[in-house]
């Protein structure tokens, strides 16, 4: 029953993202500068879970340069897109980047025995979707499942998760669906 919807929604989102780019040729936009936002990095990460459906041969030049917009400027991201940046990539045959995005996360994290591993970001919250402490670290516990696969590291992630929800609650059915989608993936018992 899904396949009928995927089969228009891959393509209507190609050429989204095709409208996208000429967008910036249309308003003469300086490509070389960082013109990927958080639309097409999700584009990008959404894309990844499709890869036997062929990019529309219009879209390739747009998904080209949205690529490599993200290779070029993952640092500038917020972490959760820094996250899906590097799941994107991964997926799409990239072994050099997704793995320095991991190391400069794990570099930016906070690891507390107690606590587990998180970031400084999730303990203020904020105030855009990507902003959202539980569903960050859901995001981050995928990225560091595909790409890291250290169980230790994902087993301090998890903590991190499971604590949130032993002091407080994940605040919404999005949060919470998200952290069990996390839970899930891997790791130990």
């Amino acid at each position: 029953k899904i396949k009928p919807i995927v089969d228009k929604a891959i393509p209507y989102l190609d050429k989204k993202i095709k409208e996208d780019y000429d967008d910036l040729i249309k308003y003469k936009v300086k490509l070389s500068n960082k013109n990927a936002g958080d639309i097409q990095i999700q584009y990008l990460y959404m894309r990844s879970f499709f890869p036997e459906y062929k990019i529309a041969a219009a879209s390739q030049t747009a998904y080209d340069y949205y690529r490599g917009q993200a290779q070029k400027f993952w640092l500038s991201n917020s972490k959760y897109m820094q996250a899906m940046i590097a799941l994107a990539l991964y997926r799409t045959s990239d072994e050099i980047t997704p793995k320095a995005i991991i190391r400069s996360l794990k570099e930016n994290s906070i690891s507390k025995e107690e606590m587990g591993m998180y970031w400084k970001e999730w303990t203020t919250g904020g105030y855009y979707w990507h902003q959202a402490p539980i569903e960050s670290q859901a995001m981050m516990i995928e990225a560091f499942t595909d790409i890291d696969k250290d169980v230790t590291t994902i087993d301090d992630l998890k903590t991190w998760l499971l604590k949130q929800k032993q002091t407080q609650n994940w605040k919404t059915t999005k949060a919470t669906a998200e952290a069990c989608y996390a839970l899930l993936l891997g790791g130990s018992n």
